[in-house]
């Protein structure tokens, strides 16, 4: 395991966070599916880099999902897409430590799957926390 790489992810989702809620981008409806959206690109452009058609496909194919999901959170605002686009980002994560398993990405660079899998798990669970939040606030008003 590569604890640098992990590091740097957990500083990174941090940092985004922050970025996030100073800019008022927590509160649009397109910031956390749009990044979600992105995470599966990396593994295309990955795929390029390492001249891997093959992977290209099979990432195509697997990213189809969370594209899916990203597009369903975007359109719908509500406590069951938010937990749906928390429960994508930490799928992502299990997605990331598992991916040599299913198949190589030639030009995924080693460190990837702890750096992504990181940013992943804490971007997640924030966003689960604002579902609860924001459920709390609909039980109120």
């Amino acid at each position: 395991m590569n604890i640098y790489a992990l590091a740097v992810g957990v500083v990174s989702a941090v940092v985004v966070i922050l970025l996030f809620k100073a800019w008022g981008l927590e509160q649009t409806k397109w910031a956390y599916p749009v990044l979600l959206a992105e995470f599966p690109v990396n593994y295309w452009i990955f795929a390029v880099y390492g001249s891997d058609s093959a992977a290209l496909l099979r990432e195509l194919v697997v990213s189809l999902a969370f594209l899916a999901v990203a597009y369903i959170a975007y359109k719908v605002k509500s406590l069951v897409t938010l937990l749906m686009l928390a429960f994508a980002y930490i799928m992502h994560a299990a997605y990331d430590f598992s991916h040599n398993f299913f198949f190589v990405n030639a030009g995924a660079p080693t460190w990837w799957p702890e750096f992504c899998a990181s940013v992943d798990v804490l971007i997640g669970a924030y966003i689960a926390y604002l579902a609860f939040s924001f459920r709390k606030k609909s039980v109120v008003t």
